[in-house]
């Protein structure tokens, strides 16, 4: 347990054709984050693992948390939940998210994530996954595979600094944490965290996307927070992680839903 925790065909003619808007695969792929889930969920699969080691990229997943060795025993513990209700008024529509949203460990530790809800991955923004690599210079692009409801998956965080990571198939929907490692002074903040408009607005794309569908959505609003609101909330100021300890998701959704919370950043 964690320590806190027909044989005929006919060409096909112009006419026949419909014409759809213009779209490309590679940047709607990289959107929903299919890329990363199946490129290092699928490396994993074909990979052998020592059950008294974590893979530095690919983590060490279980089926079942009991199921895991005395020697990687976690020191810290991290749910991947889904809403069970309908918001209340006035709060943001979180599907899915991370709890704690934001986590201080010491370098080595071992965190244990917790599938409880299913199709989530834990996975580092990193340049070699296609995304602006917002975790340190050091730390090796990884990524946990899909996970079965009730299973886990463990990570040992070796090297000190901040780790932003999301999940593939919900990061369109705000599934992001923050991890800090170690203790990282002010001054020795990375240069990532000045700079969240390099992570993709979601939001703004898909409002677009949608328009480009039907004149019906041209008021069409995205109703979920983004990756970029949610890591600009000052419940994630590393320095408040390293204070204050776990930062739960609740603390995140209550200031997105105050108008009057300023954030860290500006976006």
């Amino acid at each position: 347990m964690p320590q806190n925790m027909d044989s005929t065909t006919e060409e096909p003619t112009t006419e026949s054709i419909p014409t759809t808007p213009a779209l490309e695969r590679r940047p709607l792929l990289k959107a929903l984050g299919i890329g990363a889930a199946v490129s290092l969920g699928s490396g994993l699969a074909a990979g052998e693992r020592d059950n008294d080691e974590i893979h530095p990229n690919y983590g060490y997943p279980v089926q079942n948390p009991s199921d895991i060795p005395e020697s990687l025993q976690p020191n810290h513990e991290v749910q991947l939940a889904g809403a069970e209700s309908a918001p209340e008024p006035g709060m943001p529509v979180s599907l899915f998210f991370f709890d704690p949203i934001g986590l201080h460990v010491n370098s080595g530790d071992i965190v244990q994530f917790t599938f409880n809800t299913p199709d989530h991955t834990v996975t580092a923004y990193h340049e070699a996954i296609g995304f602006q690599q917002r975790v340190p210079a050091e730390a090796p692009p990884f990524s946990s595979p899909i996970v079965t409801q009730g299973g886990a998956w463990l990570y040992r965080f070796d090297h000190e600094g901040v780790y932003d990571l999301y999940c593939g198939p919900h990061h369109i929907l705000g599934m992001v944490m923050r991890v800090v490692v170690g203790d990282v002074a002010e001054d020795e903040y990375p240069d990532y965290l000045e700079t969240p408009e390099e992570i993709p607005p979601f939001g703004e794309e898909f409002e677009n996307l949608l328009v480009q569908f039907s004149d019906e959505t041209e008021n069409v609003e995205w109703v979920f927070p983004t990756p970029r609101e949610i890591f600009t909330t000052s419940a994630l100021d590393p320095a408040r992680i390293q204070d204050e300890g776990p930062v739960p998701y609740s603390a995140v959704r209550d200031e997105l839903a105050d108008p009057r919370a300023e954030t860290t950043t500006t976006q």
